[in-house]
């Protein structure tokens, strides 16, 4: 007699795992979860990312018997999975894509990229394909629509416990603005913004240039232990986004309400859930609105331990871990 091999949950990771995360999500789903990593962070050389994009889920595919399912916190460790699935006729297992994003490209590239996704999210292994805003799940909906049914709208969270480890004595300056993040950033308007009110500007981007300008400093190596030290430090976080319609800036928004520091963004649909304008952050619909709005906060330090105060207080209240793996396990139950 054959005695069927255990299933296995996994999920796939690309930074280190948090246990409030899983924790929700085991309560939810009922089942016990199997946790691999590997390192997809902003920290980590493009070249590096991308080869474990594409290698890491096949590995784990070979090397793991028995897969019921699999919930991949980087999207393409689970867009790779899936092609990967249906190319090992593994049909069997169930495959949940979170922290999903999309922006169309131009030219040939594009269309092949909108291909390869387009398949990988129809594919029926495909159960949930987990989004950050209501409207986002309607966006994508509308450019996938050989997937429509999978998208499902969640509310990120992050470990309400802050890093109140400050600034070396000689890293302090004049109080400054502090912006971070790469995904559908748009720098120049901050820029010259924060250099016209004469306000210091601190910005943590890999890609990004300080070239003629007097006020504004661009850190290239600013992550994890250093990012958090340059937020407690701050006056106030700053996230200027290119399009209203693509989903960013919400973990950068979620650690500044850590961090209790107003905020100024964009205007973004996805953003819009995680801020209340007016008593957290202050939202700029046009580029001429930051330099108005960088000078009312830096000029008034009441205001910005105020509306610090109040972000605060409503990230502990909203946006927790545990409570987004739980919205997770919560779909997974009724599949």
């Amino acid at each position: 007699m054959t005695v069927p091999e255990p299933m296995t949950h996994l999920i796939l990771y690309d930074c280190p795992p948090d246990e409030e995360f899983i924790r929700g999500l085991t309560e939810a789903s009922g089942v016990q979860w199997e946790v691999l990593y590997a390192d997809g962070r902003a920290s980590v050389p493009k070249p590096v990312r991308l080869f474990r994009y594409i290698l890491f889920p096949l590995l784990t595919l070979l090397k793991k018997r028995g897969i019921s399912r699999l919930l991949a916190w980087q999207q393409f460790y689970g867009i790779f999975s899936a092609i990967y699935a249906s190319l090992l006729r593994k049909k069997e297992i169930k495959i949940d894509i979170m922290t999903f994003i999309y922006k169309p490209r131009r030219g040939v590239s594009g269309r092949i990229f909108r291909k390869l996704i387009g398949k990988a999210l129809s594919s029926p292994v495909v159960q949930n394909v987990f989004v950050y805003s209501s409207h986002e799940a309607g966006l994508y909906a509308s450019i996938f629509p050989e997937a429509a049914s999978k998208f499902r709208p969640v509310t990120l969270g992050i470990d309400p416990r802050r890093d109140d480890t400050p600034l070396a004595s000689g890293e302090r300056t004049s109080p400054y603005l502090f912006s971070a993040g790469r995904s559908n950033r748009n720098y120049e308007p901050l820029k010259r913004a924060a250099e016209a009110a004469g306000i210091q500007l601190r910005i943590a981007c890999p890609e990004e240039s300080d070239s003629g300008f007097a006020h504004v400093k661009v850190l290239h190596d600013c992550f994890d232990a250093d990012l958090e030290r340059e937020l407690n430090g701050c006056f106030a976080v700053a996230i200027p986004l290119k399009d209203k319609d693509i989903s960013s800036g919400q973990l950068v928004a979620l650690q500044a309400l850590r961090a209790a520091k107003p905020l100024i963004v964009s205007y973004n649909h996805a953003l819009m859930p995680y801020i209340r304008e007016g008593e957290n952050a202050f939202v700029c619909r046009d580029d001429s609105e930051w330099e108005c709005k960088i000078r009312q906060l830096a000029a008034n330090p009441e205001l910005c331990r105020r509306m610090g105060k109040e972000g605060n207080r409503m990230l502990r209240s909203q946006f927790s871990l545990r409570a987004l793996g739980a919205n997770i396990g919560s779909y997974m139950k009724m599949q």
